[in-house]
């Protein structure tokens, strides 16, 4: 179990930096965030989950998170 914790705690670092990294000279837009938002909640839910942490609380700010990134209208130019 602690194996599985510490990949998915590893996890998360690696998406941002390889997200980063993967963007080159670009600008962070909405489609960015919205990734990032979604590749990392999934590694930190399953971490709270295993760990037996996971409360109504917890659920409640990622999902508003979610929320907010996913329910954002693209600007048009």
């Amino acid at each position: 179990m602690i194996w599985i914790s510490a990949i998915l705690a590893a996890a998360i670092p690696i998406i941002v930096i390889g997200g980063l990294c993967a963007r080159g000279d670009k600008g962070i837009g909405w489609q960015f965030i919205r990734f990032t938002l979604l590749a990392m909640s999934i590694p930190t839910i399953c971490l709270l989950a295993l760990n037996n942490v996971l409360t109504g609380e917890a659920a409640t700010l990622i999902g508003v998170a979610m929320a907010y990134a996913f329910g954002k209208a693209t600007e048009k130019e």
